[in-house]
């Protein structure tokens, strides 16, 4: 249910308990009249308070609606949406959802999708609690397509759910390939996020030039199990991440969180497979940089 569990509007609908605006006439979600003498706005509102502007109301009364609106908060006039203009569609159901929704509003169900992989999460962020990673306020998200993150959308991390609810067998992968998958794509997310530390001349040292032009094939194969430092490209953690220095920073970070933090560990494992310096400096960059995080030096 949509509930003002954050407060925004201190105002829930009396008859089906969803959050609604003090200032509406009807509640946009079962179409009860909830209109109030003195408080709701006599002229219909564009986006009051606690609400997003979508599109004008389907009745032409001038007010407006907020995707998935089923009724004008305004005129009581029944609303229809297209799904397919929204940013994914729901990992249950298969309408369309936003990515800030909690909850589908068609099926109820988490529209994220992380309740079917409660495990992977859990473990994720336990990984990332004793490397001491501070959350980012990322989120992560089952939908259609490839796994990935949107560098205008950096806290937004994208999960291909037919890992996860493929309609073959073959398609959905092990819980523990879905962590590495996951910190994978939180690499990527946390590298947009932190973007000015990729001008710095230790990062560029490390890593290179992360915004050189991108051309990683979508089907390249990535062994997101793999715990144990690759023997081969010497100058970097897998051949993976010898493809982009973006791809290369995902890498490093998942290995870096999978292993706990462990730079004893890591740098010993990576002398005995004989891995150039420029990969210690790598991880010796990233730890630099959560230290001076956590000391909030940076």
């Amino acid at each position: 249910m949509w509930r003002d569990v954050q407060h925004e509007t201190g105002a829930e609908c009396y008859y089906c308990g969803w959050m609604v605006s003090d200032y509406s006439s009807y509640c946009p979600w079962c179409g009860s009249e909830i209109y109030e003498e003195g408080v709701s706005s006599d002229e219909p509102l564009k986006a009051p308070a606690g609400f997003r502007f979508s599109a004008k109301c389907d009745a032409g009364c001038g007010g407006g609606v907020q995707y998935p609106m089923s009724f004008c908060p305004w005129c009581g006039a029944e609303q229809e949406w297209r799904d397919e203009t929204y940013e994914g569609s729901c990992p249950h159901c298969g309408r369309g959802v936003d990515d800030w929704m909690d909850g589908c509003p068609w099926c109820g169900q988490d529209a994220t999708g992380q309740n079917l992989i409660p495990r992977a999460l859990r473990r994720v962020r336990r990984l990332l609690l004793v490397s001491r990673i501070r959350p980012w306020g990322f989120r992560v998200l089952l939908r259609p397509g490839l796994s990935g993150v949107d560098p205008r959308h950096p806290k937004i991390v994208e999960i291909d759910q037919s890992h996860v609810v493929g309609r073959r067998k073959r398609d959905e992968i092990s819980w523990s390939v879905l962590v590495g998958l996951i910190a994978h794509e939180l690499g990527h997310s946390f590298l947009y996020h932190h973007w000015r530390w990729t001008r710095t001349p230790h990062f560029i040292e490390a890593f290179g030039e992360v915004d050189k032009a991108y051309r990683v094939r979508d089907d390249s194969w990535v062994d997101f199990q793999r715990r144990r430092v690759t023997q081969t490209h010497a100058e970097h953690v897998t051949a993976y991440a010898a493809n982009h220095p973006q791809e290369d920073f995902a890498e490093t970070f998942r290995f870096y969180v999978t292993r706990r933090g462990r730079m004893r560990e890591l740098l010993a494992e990576m002398g005995q497979k004989r891995k150039e310096v420029v990969v210690f400096e790598k991880f010796l960059e990233l730890h630099r940089f959560l230290r001076g995080l956590r000391g909030g030096g940076r």
